[in-house]
């Protein structure tokens, strides 16, 4: 159960992370939004992994920094950087409902690359969030393709990000099992991640902020975006160390309920939220207490 847990922690931070940077990106571009809330995310990420596993850190063979690198090039890169730039495009909304499919990409990597083989129960719930989620946000992504079709750029990034946390996903959870400390491995991902970013959107970072000295607001909301990032992202590792990728991504996926929650109560004239959410957020909750119940047997 402590999996599950977490695994709805990751999710509330998540979804907690696309409205803060939706709010940061009124006056800041998707890159620079990006850098800084990995900046942020880094911060105490860091303190934490060197208060609470430094000699994870210190016994960590050279070898294994590359794959630290793989990581913060499909989290980062592929991930964060792509969603951000989705958000940007089509709202935080409609990129959330977009990234819940990298509970599907998840499984398959589990299941062709690392050999997991999860029960049959599991596989229905992971199916039955996503269908919960499509409802919920179905119609809302047909009207933007229909009204925008330049919004097809934007879900294409939306689901570069899904299959890149999918792999993200996988590959956390072989690094925690080979080499120790969730918080280790959260701390040097964003590492690579900020070594990464820097030469695409460091210039422009600092002078955005710069700029942004006499109304600070956008530039602290996509700061904190890097905060309930973290926290994401801490919790999802801890979550993976103690369960099966294929049980704890159907349930980070369900983000997007937070995200539409979030949206009504702080954004709610700058997203569009459809009629059908409260069908899908019931369909998806099914979901994952199927998958809670899946991941017992």
């Amino acid at each position: 159960m402590d999996a599950i847990a977490l695994s709805l922690l990751s999710g509330f931070g998540f979804g907690s992370a696309a409205i803060l940077a939706r709010i940061g990106m009124q006056r800041m571009s998707p890159l620079s939004s990006t850098l800084l809330s990995v900046l942020v995310s880094f911060c105490p990420t860091a303190l934490l992994a060197l208060v609470f596993a430094f000699s994870d850190i210190r016994d960590l063979p050279p070898m294994a920094l590359i794959w630290f690198f793989s990581l913060g090039v499909l989290n980062f890169l592929g991930g964060r950087t792509s969603s951000y730039q989705a958000i940007g495009r089509i709202g935080a909304s409609r990129t959330a409902a977009i990234q819940s499919t990298a509970a599907v990409f998840a499984a398959v990597f589990a299941i062709t690359i690392t050999g997991e083989r999860p029960h049959f129960v599991v596989l229905l719930g992971t199916f039955i969030v996503v269908l919960g989620l499509t409802t919920a946000l179905g119609n809302s992504i047909r009207e933007g393709v229909s009204n925008n079709r330049g919004a097809l750029i934007g879900f294409g990034l939306a689901l570069v990000a899904a299959a890149s946390y999918g792999g993200t996903n996988v590959i956390a959870k072989e690094l925690t099992e080979e080499y120790g400390s969730p918080l280790m491995v959260s701390a040097l991902g964003l590492l690579f991640g900020i070594i990464l970013l820097s030469p695409l959107s460091g210039a422009s970072t600092i002078r955005e902020v710069k700029a942004l000295k006499g109304n600070p607001m956008f530039a602290l909301s996509a700061g904190l975006s890097g905060l309930a990032a973290a926290t994401g992202v801490i919790a999802l590792y801890f979550a993976l160390q103690r369960s099966d990728v294929t049980v704890v991504s159907p349930i980070v996926s369900t983000n997007p309920i937070f995200t539409l929650i979030l949206a009504q109560v702080f954004i709610s004239r700058m997203e569009d939220i459809t009629r059908w959410l409260f069908l899908g957020v019931v369909i998806t909750v099914a979901g994952v207490i199927t998958v809670t119940i899946g991941s017992t047997l």
